[in-house]
């Protein structure tokens, strides 16, 4: 029986914890800008854990979510001076580069990290 119990505790913990040495997704949090345009306002954005902002937008978010390296976040966005508007955007990291997405619009991007 002492063999039988040695033999399901790493059953046992795995099931317990699933994501136990799995690898986590990198951070997105941080600042992006075009590629060599780092520093430029206009090409670049912040994101943070609930918040993502521009030069000509800012979105406070009540939700996040991640699954890999796609990140989405619910919540509204201020486009300028207009009023705030339900926004759902979508962030994919892909080989160091990212994207995102405002509701079902186009994709911006590909974005570099800044230091």
């Amino acid at each position: 029986m002492r063999w039988l119990g040695a033999r399901l505790l790493p059953l046992i913990l795995a099931a317990a914890c699933p994501g136990a040495g799995a690898s986590a997704a990198e951070s997105i949090i941080g600042t992006w800008a075009t590629p060599g345009k780092c520093g430029r306002p206009l090409s670049t954005i912040v994101v943070e854990p609930m918040h993502l902002s521009g030069e000509d937008f800012y979105c406070d978010f009540t939700s996040v979510s991640r699954n890999g390296d796609t990140v989405r976040w619910r919540g509204a966005c201020t486009y300028g001076v207009d009023e705030a508007e339900k926004t759902v955007v979508t962030a994919r990291l892909a080989k160091g580069m990212l994207r995102y997405q405002m509701n079902r619009d186009g994709w911006n991007g590909p974005l570099q990290r800044c230091p």
